[in-house]
């Protein structure tokens, strides 16, 4: 028997909702029972073996252990420390996959050290990453490795940030309940890739889309001499074979018959390397194979102890040695999936040692950077009698190139839909689908910027977006009874300002087209980084997401939960009213004049206008102008606007 990916140890289920629990038996058509703290359920499978059950619902609490038996005992599978509380997802692309560790090395203030300080040691608050994987076929499991984890200083490093965030202050809020995060996003896609193939079917546009798409995906000559369909899946959209044209696979690890993972290695002519790191920016080597090394003296009550070794992540893949013995190892090929992966390997009792241990890793990278990735704490050796620990991050380690090569150019063209995570409904098949019909609260969305590559993306992206988000409330079976808070694109220095300020646009827009969803606005969160599509202040995102919540689910009255939002324009001679929902204390953050608004004529262009605050209403004029259009915050590079209400929120920028 097993059962769907998202139960494992440690998993949170949504509170108040009917739980369901599904997998698959060996047995077919026999009765399975299932069993969570004092709910109760049973149901036969179907002719091939799976079965769902909708358990009662339970409040808040745990830990519980889920058992799920056939009736006759034959079968049987048990899931332990889980607890009930609030379930989110948090989807989308690049700044909802913002792991919380980014930029630790530069930042001593970073979002890691801010967000443990703040209270991120929690077991009750929990995190489950939904791998990337992108194949042409649909399935009902999600990429193995998938587990939930409870947040703390290691295993936090590589939570999304967003929903790290939003998680800490519902902590904050409501101690009594444990919170968990299913994140799953992929960087650099389009809301194309998240609509099932049902939803794009609506129209005819995605019609079209579908039929290419169905042309490319099932010539026989795409798959002919394509990545290993057995072997793990790969991380981004660039095949095997694109890869084999462009760079090298792994020669072969000479380095070890050389003797250079053995504890009495001479490394004294080796080069210096800070772990973490990147090999290339030490300039160490280009891509290819590097060793690097370390020697460790444990203390006297480590020896003749199992220990494990951590590695915060190797980009792309490793071969690890404890005093010469191999103790574990990860990537094969071109995988690209590993390249951020914390490693985790087991150290046999009998290799612990009095004195001198040696530990040397082999690291593997065939393209974009080659490095040791992770947060400094990422690294350490723990002994597994005691849960005493060694770090071995923060260091320098002995390196050396065992093998160096220089990539040549990606041409974009040939890329094929194998593994293609912008291929329509591609990422709905792989990284959606397989959550369903898990219950969860509601979703915390962040996409959009990729959707301004192509005039087409552009025009078509307000309707694709509702059409996933009713898709989704329609899957999950819990119709507008299902909240999905998005955030409106944070400005940046882009080379298609119309196309941006368009999508920010359909993103306030989508809020009237759908209801219980709210929208929070970045436009003041990347005031200082306009050359950065990542704004790194993910903590406010958080908060405001949250302040969505708290308002329209939690219940929490009288607050003000999203900044202005344009809802409506009258025109009065020459002058023209913006009216705002969420207005209230309307005023300007700096205490000056209103800045940011510009107006045009019926088809003339955009110039600066005039505006004064009258109550919900901005009013706006420009002497010599028969005006009828205006737009707010439409500088995405360099916003000037400072709209904000009481509660210190930023209006959502917009073009009427």
């Amino acid at each position: 028997m097993r059962l769907a990916s998202l139960w494992t140890d440690g998993a949170v289920v949504q509170r108040n909702k009917p739980i369901v629990v599904w997998g698959w038996a060996d047995a077919k058509r026999v009765v399975v029972k299932a069993s969570l703290g004092s709910s109760e359920a049973a149901g036969a499978t179907s002719w091939d073996g799976r079965f769902e059950l909708r358990l009662p619902a339970l409040p808040a609490g745990g830990p519980y252990e889920l058992k799920v038996e056939t009736i006759d005992g034959a079968e049987a599978c048990v899931v332990k420390n889980i607890l009930v509380g609030e379930v989110w997802l948090v989807s989308g692309q690049s700044n909802a996959e913002f792991p919380l560790m980014a930029f630790e090395l530069n930042d001593p203030q970073s979002q890691l050290s801010q967000y443990l300080t703040e209270g991120g040691e929690d077991d009750k608050l929990r995190c489950v990453t939904v791998y990337d994987n992108a194949l042409g076929a649909t399935g009902d499991l999600l990429t193995p490795g998938a587990t939930w984890e409870p947040s703390n200083a290691r295993t936090a490093s590589y939570f999304t940030a967003i929903g790290a965030w939003f998680a800490l202050f519902f902590r904050k809020k409501f101690p009594e309940i444990p919170v968990g995060i299913i994140h799953s996003s992929w960087g650099g896609t389009t809301v194309l890739t998240w609509l099932s193939r049902s939803a794009l079917a609506l129209h005819d546009a995605g019609r079209k889309i579908l039929a290419q798409d169905d042309e490319q995906q099932n010539r026989p000559s795409v798959w002919i001499g394509a990545e290993d369909l057995n072997a793990p899946p790969r991380n981004s959209g660039v095949s095997d074979r694109m890869l084999s044209l462009i760079t090298q696979k792994d020669p072969g690890n000479k380095g070890f018959d050389w003797g250079y993972a053995s504890i009495d290695f001479d490394d004294s002519d080796w080069k210096l390397m800070a772990i973490p790191g990147s090999w290339i920016n030490q300039k160490i080597s280009t891509q290819g194979s590097v060793w690097i090394r370390y020697s460790v003296e444990l203390p006297e009550s480590w020896v003749g102890q199992p220990l494990e070794i951590h590695l915060g992540g190797v980009d792309k893949m490793d071969q690890t040695y404890f005093n010469g013995v191999k103790v574990g190892a990860t990537g094969a090929d071109f995988d690209q999936i590993y390249w951020n992966r914390s490693r985790k390997y087991a150290i046999p009792a009998e290799l612990a040692k009095a004195g001198k241990n040696t530990v040397a890793v082999r690291a593997y990278s065939f393209y974009w950077d080659g490095a040791f990735t992770g947060p400094v704490n990422g690294y350490y050796l723990k002994n597994l009698t005691t849960d005493e620990t060694i770090e071995l991050g923060g260091i320098q380690w002995k390196a050396k190139a065992e093998y160096a090569f220089v990539t040549e150019q990606m041409d974009g063209s040939l890329i094929v839909n194998t593994n293609n995570p912008n291929a329509p409904h591609r990422l709905f098949d792989n990284k959606i689908r397989p959550l369903i019909p898990y219950g969860i609260r509601g979703v915390l969305w962040y996409q959009g910027e990729s959707d301004t590559d192509t005039p087409e993306r552009t025009a078509h992206y307000l309707e694709r977006f509702c059409d996933m988000v009713r898709d989704w409330r329609y899957r999950w079976g819990q119709g507008d009874d299902f909240p999905f808070y998005s955030v409106q694109l944070a400005n940046f220095r882009s080379d298609k300002p119309d196309r941006w300020l368009t999508i920010q646009d359909m993103q306030r827009r989508s809020f009237f087209e759908l209801p219980n969803t709210g929208v929070i606005t970045a436009s003041d969160l990347a005031l200082f980084e306009p050359h950065d599509i990542h704004p790194h202040d993910k903590r406010s995102f958080g908060y405001r997401l949250f302040l969505l919540a708290l308002a329209n689910v939690y219940g929490e009255k009288n607050l003000l939960c999203q900044g202005p939002t344009m809802d409506k324009i009258r025109k009065e001679g020459e002058t023209l009213f913006v009216h705002f929902l969420y207005a209230d204390g309307l005023h300007t953050k700096d205490g000056g004049p209103v800045k940011g608004f510009e107006v045009a004529e019926a088809n003339g262009a955009y110039v600066p206008a005039q505006a004064w605050i009258v109550g919900d209403e901005v009013k706006l004029i420009a002497d010599g102008y028969d005006i009828i259009h205006a737009r707010y915050n439409a500088k995405v590079d360099l916003p000037e606007g400072n709209l904000v209400n009481s509660a210190e929120l930023p209006a959502l920028s917009f073009i009427e």
